[in-house]
């Protein structure tokens, strides 16, 4: 506010003190403004604390919202040294023995000395390959599966230093490094397979351009075709054969191309670090009691701590008012309170055994905060184990083996659905026209592409003649690996290529492009596309997509999905969903931390409440402003004419005085 000096300095007058009492005396409507302001400054300021106990509670929240944090088990092997092991909460309970006998290797392969690393090999193109040799049958079936690749070696890579380069640069499925064991020509290049397992041998094929290509001269001293002999294709030498994993559990034999095994045992994945004794050794597995308590009680300790940050908030102070929560009385505050209790005292519908928390030993206190009886629960995790995820997290249960639950929405109940299939879902094929020319020539007939699922591939199949429409089937199925295609390639009953999308549905198909080998392997193939899995979930149609069932918009099952995973038309069984108690708290956290949720409304409205109370308080302010100018003005004239009246009151007596003196 303008404010003017001297006023009161001609008349003698409090003329700025009266003008001060009267500009307060006008403040009135200003100060409760300015109070209404700064409570709603307040309230935003409690939001932002709510929304921050809001977000920190739906971090412990949403990950405790999946079944498979209450699916703990514990695996555990009575010798660390042989084998370790971890179990995914889906394994029988129980004790298992393992025999360990051979652990899974990696293929090594050596070459011949060298001089040094810089001494020069020789130039042309190395193919690796991946397969497994039958040393009794002294043949190499090759790995279709497996990725390999084609290395060109010329003058900028030709020494030893440049080929074990080239290779590590190749992306071939192997590592090369440089062993030099000290003698005169002590310099061997090693290639390892990166995979282990017998299917994972490595045969290195040479392009010599010296024009022979399996003597021990030039590029192809490092060739390596287990079939052949030494000086004639078999250049390397073998100095770790590559085997596979062979074990016993519970007596019945086990071979697995690794020593990470995750299919032996359901649920149970084994690591296998050394040949055992002889003597089994046992394997444990437990419900980890432990570390489901531990869970529970983080999700008790999550609500607490919310519960706490409102309370705060919300408190009531009897004896002093001012000490009571800023949004004490906030309907937003009561009605985020109100969601999250009523959670907690509903009947989980769906599960089999517990439908409520304070079954399994959580519950309320008389102080309103949730406890946890531990006893209770190890008691409840001792006799139906299974059922506790389904108190916490959104899940499925099939009463059909080839069905599995795929996921929900928001808007899925929960119940019991049934579930009817009235078509399969198929994969999208490609079968040749005839049996393939077996005579692959370079810059003949070698290249083909395709499309795949919509995205194109093209592939280069190396020349030669092979031994059968499988072997070159094996030969399409490494390439289009190599390009990153996950299809499947076989021979079907006439004798013909045919290739397998790897996708389900509408979606999944494949076209021949073209190539200059796609008339000699293909010929005029007939393309197959996939369809969808059609039927229906709790009577209504549902819709399809690949092997998925999803439940209609508008009923009880909207937003479900069902996985169909084989078997047949007609009735599949039912599937019962259930949301526990951590996916519906999720769920509704979510909804009020959305950008359209409670907390952004009430913000957004105690936002504009302070655009409003400002306005208001610039208003007052120069109404505030003109009072003031209108009082000085007023009491500046005032001070203008007393001082004008005591100078002719002055003026007077001194007349008056000189007349006296005068007579």
């Amino acid at each position: 506010m303008a404010t003017l000096t001297g006023l009161g300095t001609g008349s003698g007058l409090e003329l700025e003190t009266w003008v001060t009492a009267l500009v307060n005396a006008e403040k009135g409507p200003l100060t409760q403004v300015t109070a209404q302001k700064t409570a709603t400054q307040s309230k935003i300021s409690a939001y932002g604390t709510l929304k921050s106990a809001l977000s920190t509670f739906q971090t412990t929240i949403s990950s405790l919202a999946t079944a498979s944090k209450f699916n703990l088990q514990t695996a555990t092997s009575s010798d660390t040294s042989l084998f370790t092991a971890t179990a995914t909460g889906s394994a029988t309970v129980g004790n298992y023995s393992i025999n360990v006998t051979q652990l899974a290797q990696a293929h090594k392969i050596a070459s011949s000395g060298f001089s040094s690393t810089n001494a020069v090999i020789g130039s042309g193109t190395l193919e690796i390959s991946f397969g497994e040799y039958n040393s009794t049958t002294n043949t190499f079936s090759v790995n279709g599966s497996k990725t390999g690749a084609t290395i060109t070696i010329d003058s900028s890579n030709n020494t030893l230093a440049g080929v074990r380069d080239a290779i590590n640069s190749a992306n071939a499925g192997v590592t090369a490094s440089i062993v030099n064991d000290g003698s005169t020509n002590g310099a061997r290049l090693v290639v390892t397979s990166k995979e282990t397992g017998a299917s994972s041998s490595v045969k290195i094929s040479v392009t010599d351009s010296d024009g022979n290509s399996s003597d021990a001269s030039g590029l192809s001293q490092l060739a390596y075709d287990p079939t052949s002999t030494a000086g004639a294709g078999k250049n390397m030498t073998q100095s770790q054969a590559a085997t596979n994993a062979l074990l016993t559990v519970d007596g019945i034999s086990v071979t697995k191309s690794s020593n990470t095994i995750t299919d032996a045992i359901q649920g149970v994945t084994l690591n296998l670090l050394k040949v055992g004794t002889g003597t089994a050794t046992n394997l444990n597995v437990a419900t980890d009691t432990d570390g489901i308590v531990k869970n529970v009680q983080a999700f008790v300790d999550a609500y607490n701590a919310l519960d706490t940050t409102i309370r705060n908030l919300t408190n009531f102070n009897a004896t002093d008012s001012t000490k009571s929560g800023v949004l004490l009385g906030d309907s937003g505050a009561r009605s985020i309170s109100t969601q999250m209790k009523s959670i907690f005292t509903q009947t989980i519908d769906g599960t089999s055994t517990y439908s409520t928390l304070s079954q399994i030993g959580v519950g309320f206190q008389r102080d309103g905060k949730l406890a946890l009886d531990s006893t209770k629960l190890k008691t409840a995790l001792e006799t139906n184990f299974s059922d506790i995820s389904k108190l916490f997290g959104a899940s499925g249960t099939t009463t059909d083996a080839l069905t599995a639950y795929g996921g929900s929405s928001t808007a899925t109940k929960a119940g019991t659905y049934a579930v009817t299939v009235t078509q399969l879902a198929t994969q999208g094929t490609m079968v040749g026209g005839g049996a393939p020319n077996l005579t692959i020539t370079a810059g003949s007939n070698d290249k083909v592409t395709f499309s795949i699922d919509g995205k194109d591939y093209s592939i280069t199949l190396a020349a030669g003649t092979y031994a059968s429409t499988q072997a070159l089937a094996d030969q399409v199925q490494q390439q289009l690996v190599s390009a990153g295609s996950l299809a499947q390639i076989g021979v079907d009953g006439g004798g013909a290529l045919k290739i397998t999308s790897p996708s389900y549905g509408s979606d999944s198909r494949i076209t021949l492009n073209g190539g200059n080998g796609a008339s000699d392997l293909f010929g005029s193939a007939t393309s197959t596309t996939g369809v969808n899995v059609a039927g229906s979930i709790n009577g209504v149609a549902a819709t399809g997509t690949g092997q998925s069932l999803k439940g209609a918009t508008g009923d009880d099952s909207e937003g479900l999905f069902v996985k169909i995973l084989g078997g047949s038309t007609g009735s599949r069984g039912t599937i019962t969903f259930s949301k526990g108690f951590a996916s519906q708290l999720n769920e509704v956290t979510t909804n009020l931390l959305s950008d359209d949720g409670l907390l952004a409304t009430r913000t957004d409205g105690l936002n504009s409440s302070i655009t409003r109370l400002t306005k208001q308080e610039e208003a007052l302010n120069d109404r505030l402003d003109a009072i003031e100018k209108r009082y000085r003005a007023q009491f500046s004239a005032l001070d203008t004419l007393v001082a004008s009246m005591k100078t002719t009151s002055s003026y007077l007596t001194q007349q008056l005085a000189q007349l006296s003196a005068n007579s």
